[in-house]
């Protein structure tokens, strides 16, 4: 091995982590586009004097799409946007709009305008959520072109430690704004947009046309020939994701190589080698425009084109120079993909197969044996490679996918042009497709149970609790050392890289908190809040969609031991259900006396009876009642048993709780009306205040007997009635600091010894 410098060896691959780097800081710190203009100028005015050293010109052109990636990334996640407020919008569907859960729909628009005191502002792409009419629910198509009246909104980023990124979510569809409340809309026509038009209702005859021939069963041959996710049952995706073949599921490496191989095979025997890769690369461009150019299509056709390229020249292939290829011209032009799980996952599920591929022997012996064991090298290998983003992201890993993956893979490689056959004769002839369509259906049915069946099982996955940073640098470190690309003797690897990774994980055992710690999750106007003391865990209300929380207990490696509802309204206990999908364990669950006897969510109920069913305790608290954790006590001080009715507002009789936290006291009042909250008026430090601050709750009376130094509020931060201001004043007249988690996200309580320490999520905000 070579010697030199890594970035003299490999300089694409040098400049293409400076410039993912460079992306990755343009994002994560505040935006100074002065200052990388003015670095990337100085950069490139180096590299001009430098052109006679290339070795040290390198650096300079390292250092230029360093700031490169600044420039754009920076630009791109921090766009200028109008003025939130009513406007008249005019814009075009790009996508159908679908009907949610909770009777709105969702569209995503393009080409949109927005009018306002008679000034028109070109707004780009929107993503627009609105109630249909309930006595005409027709709604919009793609392509057609709409007006209506709706509030412009600026999306909100990231709220809760390890909780989803709207915002980044919808940058990386190219939508910088949302509009909403339109409860009325007006079609003007449906010009069509061109070739994107175009593409796209070929796409939709393909998938009518699948869903004709498969009937029942199309919804995985849809999947992966045509990337289209939306119809596979929820416990489909989910049994693949247990069994770790969850990858089959997304149109990648595997999928685009056996379709260009069925293309390339046949071309072989009519074309030269160049024209077969001008073939290929058009084939391709069509296929990747036909899946929206999602990333793991493109980085699998990119890489596809070099590799054919390569053949072409005669030049010998170089796997990790043709990858970093692709990831420079993805993130040219999409440069926040870099934060998409998808796009992590897909590039380095190649690069562990790159770096990690030279550790194994060749596989020797017969054609089978040796074909058996070449899959699982790429198992081994790719499943090395996604194990670090994916305990970040899933907070999972999957133990049986390294036994299952390699038969599955070899499976899905029969399968797929299988599909493509069948969909390829019935387009032409659709009684013949029916035909076999009834042939393959079985196995489709067979390979869904097989998976569901493989997930199901207890060793399948374990939970791992998210890595800090320097875990994952040292992490990372380790398997560089070990690889082929570090030019080190071979004894001194693996004991260089064993020390990184005990230091680090050392490192880390110190430094985990070991005070109590009460986290109040910012849920918009629902509730959700985690107690963690030493190794048990409470969880108050589980919020309207469980998100959040489930990934908050995940990555803390938290199960919820003590699940307290206040009371059974959907914004305090629907999140229940996604809990339950996480196979999150719940040790028992508390509900207020009566709880379910009041005016309560339906569906809340049948919850609460799916949970008895799953054998997990269901215990009911009146005042007096305790729920005792090591060093914390949490007293139920409302409702008081005697005096509970049924048929009665929830709110009502909603669950107080005075939580005792190593001598700090926390007033949380769920949502408790002002008509009852004199009951339980107790002296606390911190008080939760109750129903989002309500008009109507937190009265004077109230505070006098609680006198808190500091209150908590639940809100969405979008809401003109909630909290109410009146509310707010009195708390303010009080001296009390007030800490809204519309504004500041996540608020964190750390407790050590009686003393308090709060931190905010977001910039702190303090009221």
């Amino acid at each position: 091995m070579s010697l030199r410098p890594f970035h003299h060896q490999r300089p694409l691959v040098s400049v293409s982590l400076a410039y993912g780097l460079g992306v990755w800081a343009g994002v994560s710190f505040a935006w100074r586009p002065g200052l990388a203009a003015a670095g990337m100028g100085a950069s490139c005015l180096a590299c001009f004097f430098l052109r006679r050293d290339g070795r040290k010109m390198i650096v300079g052109v390292m250092a230029a799409f360093l700031f490169l990636g600044l420039l754009l990334a920076g630009g791109a996640a921090h766009p200028l946007l109008p003025e939130e407020g009513k406007y008249q919008i005019t814009a075009v569907l790009s996508t159908d709009a679908e009907l949610r859960e909770n009777d709105t729909a969702a569209a995503y628009l393009e080409q949109a305008t927005a009018e306002q005191d008679g000034k028109v502002t070109p707004l780009g792409r929107l993503y627009w959520t609105y109630t249909p009419d309930a006595n005409a629910p027709f709604l919009p198509v793609e392509g057609d072109r709409v007006a209506f009246t709706a509030s412009l909104y600026h999306p909100r980023g990231q709220v809760n430690p390890f909780g989803f990124d709207f915002r980044m979510y919808l940058l990386q569809k190219g939508v910088t704004l949302g509009a909403s409340g339109a409860k009325d809309w007006t079609r003007l026509g449906h010009p069509g947009r061109g070739v994107s038009s175009f593409l796209f209702h070929i796409r939709q005859a393909l998938t009518q046309r699948v869903r004709l021939i498969f009937g029942e069963d199309s919804a995985l041959p849809e999947a992966l020939l045509l990337g289209q996710r939306s119809q596979l049952p929820e416990e489909t995706v989910q049994g693949f994701s247990d069994a770790g073949t969850a990858h089959l599921l997304a149109v990648s490496g595997l999928h685009v190589g056996l379709l260009a191989g069925m293309l390339m095979i046949p071309l072989r025997h009519f074309l030269p080698p160049k024209k077969r890769a001008a073939v290929l690369g058009a084939f391709l461009l069509v296929y990747c425009a036909l899946l929206d150019f999602s990333a793991p299509v493109v980085r699998a056709s990119l890489l596809m084109v070099f590799a054919a390229w390569r053949r072409v020249t005669r030049r010998a292939p170089d796997p990790l120079t043709a990858l970093s290829a692709a990831f420079l011209l993805l993130l040219l032009v999409r440069p926040l993909d870099l934060f998409s799980a998808s796009f992590q996952l897909s590039f380095c599920a190649v690069l562990g197969i790159v770096v990690f591929g030279g550790l194994f022997p060749q596989p020797q012996g017969r054609s089978l044996v040796r074909t058996a064991a070449e899959a699982w090298r790429t198992t081994v290998t790719a499943t090395a490679g996604v194990a670090l983003p994916t305990i970040q992201i899933f907070h999972r890993f999957s133990l049986i996918g390294l036994l299952v993956n390699p038969f599955a893979c070899a499976f899905f490689s029969l399968l797929l042009p299988v599909y493509f056959t069948v969909t390829a004769v019935g387009c032409l002839w659709l009684q013949g497709g029916w035909a076999l369509a009834g042939l393959v259906n079985p196995v489709t049915r067979g390979l869904v149970a097989a998976m569901t069946w493989l997930g199901e099982k207890p060793f399948a996955s374990v939970r791992l609790p998210a890595l800090p940073w320097f875990c994952v640098l040292a992490l990372a470190l380790a398997w560089l050392l070990i690889s082929r690309y570090v030019a080190r003797p071979g004894k001194w690897k693996l004991p260089f890289a064993l020390l990184a990774v005990l230091l680090s994980f050392g490192a880390w055992r110190l430094t985990v908190c070991r005070d109590v710690q009460f986290v109040q999750l910012a849920m918009g106007q629902a509730d959700a809040a985690v107690l963690m003391d030493g190794g048990e865990t409470a969880v108050i209300d589980a919020g309207l969609y469980g998100g959040d929380l489930a990934s908050f207990l995940l990555a803390n490696g938290r199960q919820a031991d003590h699940l307290i509802l206040t009371h059974l309204h959907s914004d305090h206990c629907r999140g229940i259900l996604q809990l339950l999908k996480e196979k999150i364990p719940i040790g028992a669950v508390y509900l207020p006396q009566g709880a379910e006897e009041q005016l309560i969510d339906p569906q809340c109920l049948d919850m609460i009876q799916g949970l008895r069913e799953r054998g997990i305790p269901v215990y009911h608290l009146k005042s007096g009642d305790t729920v005792s954790l090591p060093r914390s006590t949490l007293t139920a001080v409302w409702p008081q048993g005697d005096t509970v009715r049924p048929g009665q507002d929830a709110n009502r009789y909603c669950l107080a709780l005075l939580c005792e936290l190593d001598g700090v006291k926390l007033l949380t009042c769920g949502d408790l009306t002002g008509d009852f909250e004199q009951y339980a008026a107790l002296d606390a430090d911190i008080l939760k205040v109750a129903h989002h601050g309500s008009g109507k709750s937190t009265g004077d009376g109230f505070l006098d007997a609680v006198t808190p130094k500091t209150a908590l509020i639940t809100d969405s931060g979008n809401s003109a009635s909630l909290p109410h201001p009146d509310t707010l004043k009195r708390l303010r007249e009080r001296g009390i600091q007030v800490y809204q988690t519309g504004k500041a996200g996540a608020v964190t309580i750390t407790v050590r010894r009686g003393e308090a320490a709060l931190i905010t999520f977001l910039p702190q905000q303090i009221e």
